[in-house]
């Protein structure tokens, strides 16, 4: 589901939830090479065994396209370096900044980038750039970026945004949950274009009662959300088509795409995006479930906590379904769209209006 349910989001701000200055990097497989804040003045980039055979001379820039290469901010052993603002000065306070990793030994170099911005009360701000097509070509960064709801962004989140001159924001929450907790809006006030995208079977309201009473089953609740993946494709072929109206102008990006988790309704118009851009669905799925590691204290919280608020009448497991994001229900949408139209892009193209022309705008925009 796309829905942190409110009690639960107002605990965790109580107990602090936005006050540490640490950013949790969460334990992940690493398949490509991934750069992560540990802190307000240190960041660390790893990258898998398969990148370099020997040292990985690391570079610098404030700009994918312009990277300093006239000294190298670091020569590397191993699968990780740790880098702080003894080495470079602008890594200190959280400034986005661009790695450019050659393999010593040859090999094709890659720039990246930090995906999680460090945002104090966002946990799953992500940008999409950085993935690699089945062509060869990549997703630019600072085009198009995913996230939970913006209602809990702190002063410092919103100065940070700031520098990333955001254009558009789609919000996919319903107009009830959008009322209740407004977005804080990001400097220079981005247009907002509401497409309210309702999941029957998670309203907030009922879930809260089955938890306080013991009637959530957790079977249930995975048919549920293989119910709501398979009305995405289904039900709301124009709320996902205006997002791609909006995404072939370039007056429009940077994006922001956003629901109340950042989960369900962001991960399924984000792995839209995706394949629509040419990146292997392999690597969709791995940008999909990139969430479980983000949300990571999410989940701690809530299965320590159920328990209290429903009298031990719930067990916290049964809340999984709910909150993780899982492979199953993104391809359970996959599957949806190849048995009504017989592949993915054709459903892009007769649902969502995805043709040629507008793939070729996509890429001119997305596209490096």
């Amino acid at each position: 589901m796309s829905i942190r349910l409110s009690f639960l989001v107002a605990a965790a701000l109580a107990f602090g939830a936005c006050a540490t200055p640490t950013f949790l990097v969460p334990e992940q497989p690493i398949v490509r090479p991934v750069v992560d804040r540990l802190d307000e003045s240190s960041i660390r980039i790893r990258w898998p065994e398969s990148f370099s055979a020997g040292p990985v001379v690391v570079y610098r820039g404030i700009d994918p396209s312009f990277i300093n290469r006239a000294v190298p901010l670091a020569i590397a052993d191993g699968q990780s370096v740790v880098l702080t603002d003894a080495d470079d000065p602008n890594i200190r306070g959280r400034r986005r900044l661009y790695f450019e990793l050659v393999p010593a030994a040859g090999g094709a170099a890659v720039v990246t980038s930090m995906r999680r911005l460090p945002l104090a009360c966002c946990d799953n701000f992500r940008d999409l750039g950085g993935y690699e097509t089945s062509d060869g070509r990549t997703v630019r960064w600072n085009r198009l970026y995913r996230t939970s709801e913006l209602s809990q962004l702190t002063r410092s989140d919103l100065d940070y945004l700031s520098q990333f001159d955001i254009k558009l924001v789609c919000d996919f929450r319903s107009e009830r949950v959008r009322a209740a907790k407004p977005d804080r809006t990001i400097d220079d006030a981005p247009e907002v274009l509401d497409l309210p995208i309702e999941q029957e079977g998670v309203d907030p309201e009922g879930l809260r009662a089955k938890i306080r009473t013991g009637g959530l089953v957790a079977l249930g609740l995975e048919q549920t959300m293989r119910n709501a993946y398979r009305a995405f494709v289904t039900d709301y072929s124009e709320e996902w088509s205006a997002v791609f109206e909006r995404l072939v102008r370039e007056e429009n990006l940077p994006t922001v795409v956003h629901c109340t988790a950042g989960k369900d309704r962001t991960g399924f118009v984000s792995a839209l995006v995706l394949l629509a851009l040419g990146v292997p669905e392999e690597t969709v799925f791995e940008d999909y479930l990139s969430t479980n590691y983000y949300q990571q204290d999410f989940f701690r919280f809530i299965l320590r906590w159920i328990p209290l608020y429903s009298f031990f009448r719930t067990d916290p497991q049964d809340m999984l379904p709910l909150i993780e994001a899982r492979r199953e229900y993104l391809q359970v949408a996959l599957d949806e769209m190849v048995a009504r139209y017989g592949s993915v892009d054709a459903y892009l193209e007769q649902a969502l209006g995805v043709d040629t022309e507008m793939r070729a705008k996509l890429e001119h925009h997305f596209l490096q």
